[in-house]
């Protein structure tokens, strides 16, 4: 197939699902009921209200039945995107193009930290190797796009993401359980995934409890040849084991409290990446140590709330703390170290690893008040304290090069870095929203913040035992704003425009001293401007809402390199980010549902800086152009069993990996198109279901590591699972 014939044939593929979806449409409806659209209630704006209600670009999704992960969850939502390195690496989240670093192994990386992502109340940490969070047992996940340091503070620069745990039900004892097992090519083993979920009243209308307890095992894909131990087979299996309990007391009327704890471990076993251009194959990798991963997530909080009728009192205390282990290899970055002077490539034997552990804790408290709903001034007020704990240990080990040199490294280790870091943020925050008139009102916002940042670093290079510490004290604080109003003109209509800041807090390096202009970065901040359009149709069969936002970004914090090839932070130049949003859901019939959702987002550098190899226009890496979703849901009951089905296509343009071919991991990474479907059947109790992941076996690349610096065996692509077909039982009481 030439180039021309290939592009056309990829540009069809909409449009061929379109014309294959038409027909459907005129199939008779199963009934003479008319279908409406559910109302959906959100908590983002830490009050509960309507999805119409709310001024701002948000989308809520409420059904997992093909839904496994946040990758499944980013291809639904217009203008969110994210570069998917597998369960082993932190997927790196975008929204609205707010990404400048480049697109690279992010090893001990974090999911970007210009998205906030909580779990009910409790704040998940972004900036150090987060897992990705379960999605097992939830009621919804709501998905804030632009800037919300009002409400959220730091890290919601780019928006937000509120993962809606399923809480007890005081009235009625449930049991669900699912079981599912699936193929996937290029694999030799049977992946699999259960769960159990127990709902039981305590006591009737005031005690309930909640557990959840999941299990999944994915079969690796992914064989490398090139190990020193020795040739294997799928090194990238992953298991995670996972268990939630929850407890919900209604002691009064106007008093509850509920609690729980979150418990999820993973183990990987390699890297989600392959190097077709170094092995020749799609689905092998070329490093030469296996580098897995071993990851401990333990979640707690305790919410309460108390009703005084002129106000809801709302106090939370939540625990985030994760452990993580992994090993890396580091042989091609020390061949490359090494490419004039004679020392690493004079021991014909060299190989090297790191292996790092890294123990982040975050504490965290929020008190606030909330009018009731019902009055024409409604205010919410508060206050919020955190405090992370980090402790990270990275060693370099060379093995065999000591005894070569006749040098004592200590257990061949080489190189150590050791960094202890306190932060604590203290803010307060308050909204205020008025009814001019009975269909327009306006709100206005503000958050103040202050950070305090203690750092210590200590670098050691062996056989020299001495090690370089370096410490410091850095102290932050500013004022953020939002301004919105909107204008409903119908119970299904409504237009809304906002003004709205955001924020990402600075940090410190880990680098040397001297290689360093700066131990620390500033904060930077986004200003959003958005008009958007919210409605019902056709007596609320159709959904259609249009956002148009535009996005000046200060302050850029840029990942820049050293003097000795290692990364920094500081601070340098500016940005924009403009763009339409659009998604549509529509109910054809009492049978066929059709979604869809599409994106273009320019995100572009604004101020050119030489000295650093930014310029004006280059567009910021990491963000898709344009990306859309299209699908078609069918539900109808027959002979008394309920039958549902879903076929659904997602595109994610071409990505780019760095601003500029300056950078010597710039690359334009292709689209590609994902497609999937699935059926079940619902008789009493149970579903059985059948699915097909990726259905053409799109090979798309998310990221990777392309700079030669480590040659061509050190370089690889982060690729998508190839094609997964299972089949999956559910039993609910």
């Amino acid at each position: 197939m030439n180039h021309h014939t290939y592009a056309r044939s990829h540009r069809r593929k909409p449009l061929v699902l379109a014309c294959a979806l038409l027909p459907l449409i005129a199939l008779p409806a199963a009934a003479n009921t008319t279908p409406v659209v559910e109302e959906v209630i959100v908590t983002a704006a830490k009050r509960q209200q309507s999805l119409q209600d709310f001024s701002g670009a948000i989308s809520v999704v409420s059904d997992f039945s093909s839904i496994k992960n946040l990758g499944d969850i980013a291809a639904q939502v217009p203008g969110f995107s994210l570069v998917d390195a597998g369960p082993r690496n932190p997927a790196v989240l975008i929204m609205r193009g707010l990404r400048l670093d480049e697109i690279g192994s992010n090893d001990l990386g974090g999911d970007g930290s210009a998205i906030a992502s909580y779990v009910d109340n409790i704040p998940l940490q972004g900036y150090f190797v987060p897992p990705s969070f379960s999605l097992k047992d939830l009621q919804q996940v709501e998905i804030l796009r632009g800037p919300q340091g009002t409400l959220y503070g730091n890290a919601s620069i780019g928006g937000l993401i509120r993962y809606v745990t399923a809480k007890p039900d005081l009235e009625k004892y449930s049991v669900s359980t699912t079981a599912e097992i699936s193929q996937t090519d290029a694999s030799d083993d049977l992946s699999y995934d259960t769960d159990l979920v127990v709902n039981t009243p305590l006591v009737d209308n005031t005690l309930g409890l909640r557990l959840m307890l999941g299990k999944t095992d994915h079969a690796g894909f992914i064989d490398n040849p090139y190990l020193l131990s020795g040739a294997q087979d799928d090194i990238n299996d992953d298991e995670t084991n996972q268990a939630r309990i929850s407890l919900l007391w209604q002691a009064t009327e106007k008093l509850s409290l509920n609690s729980s704890y979150h418990y999820q471990k993973i183990n990987v076993g390699d890297r989600q990446a392959t190097n077709e251009n170094f092995t020749g194959d799609e689905y092998t990798a070329s490093s030469r140590y296996l580098q897995p991963m071993e990851g401990k997530l333990q979640l707690a909080s305790i919410d309460v709330n108390y009703d005084m009728e002129w106000a809801t009192l709302t106090a939370s205390l939540n625990h985030y703390d994760y452990a993580h282990n992994e090993r890396a290899d580091q042989t091609d970055l020390y061949i490359g170290l090494d490419p004039d002077v004679e020392y690493y490539n004079l021991y014909d034997d060299l190989s090297a690893y790191n292996a790092s552990i890294v123990d982040v804790v975050k504490d965290s408290a929020e008190l606030r008040l909330a009018s009731p709903d019902e009055q024409r001034l409604r205010w919410l007020a508060g206050a919020f304290y955190s405090r992370d704990d980090l402790d990270a240990y990275m060693g370099d080990y060379t093995p065999g090069l000591g005894e070569f040199f006749e040098m004592d490294l200590p257990g061949d280790l080489e190189y150590l870095a050791t960094q202890t870091e306190t932060l604590d943020e203290y803010s307060t925050y308050a909204e205020m929203t008025y009814d001019l008139t009975e269909k327009w009102d306006a709100t206005v916002g503000a958050r103040y913040f202050r950070y305090d940042d203690q750092l210590d670093v200590c670098i050691t290079y062996f056989p020299d035992p001495t090690a370089d510490c370096e410490n410091g004290d850095d102290v932050s604080n500013d004022t953020l704003g939002k301004f919105s109003t909107s204008y409903q003109f119908s119970d299904d209509k409504k237009i809304y425009f906002l003004a709205a800041e955001g924020y990402r807090r600075g940090g410190a390096n880990t680098a040397p001293a001297e290689v360093l202009n700066n131990r620390f970065y500033r904060p930077d901040q986004a200003t959003n401007y958005e008009l958007g359009f919210r409605s019902l149709w056709l007596a609320q069969r159709l959904e259609l809402n249009a956002a148009l936002f535009n996005i000046e970004w200060d302050d850029l914090q840029v990942q820049l390199e050293t003097i000795d090839g290692r990364t920094a932070w500081d601070n340098a130049g500016k940005a924009r980010t403009q763009g339409v949003e659009l998604d549509a859901s529509a109910q054809l019939n009492d049978v066929f549902t059709l979604h869809a959702g599409y994106s273009y987002t320019d995100a572009a550098i604004t101020e050119s800086i030489a000295t650093i190899a930014v310029y004006d226009g280059n567009q910021l890496p990491g963000s898709p152009r344009t990306q859309w979703s299209l699908s078609l849901d069918f539900n109808r009951e027959f002979n008394g069993a309920l039958w549902d089905a879903s076929i659904g296509m997602n595109r994610i343009g071409h990505v780019y990996t760095a601003l500029n071919p300056e950078f010597a991991s710039y690359q334009k990474l292709d689209a590609y198109n994902i497609a999937s479907a699935r059926v079940g059947v619902t008789l009493r109790n149970w579903r059985l279901g059948a699915f097909v992941n990726n259905i053409e076996n799109t090979r798309g690349i998310s990221g990777g590591r392309f700079d030669d610096f480590y040659g061509d065996q050190g370089q690889f692509e982060y690729v998508t699972r190839p094609r997964t077909i299972g089949v999956s039982v559910n039993y609910q009481y």
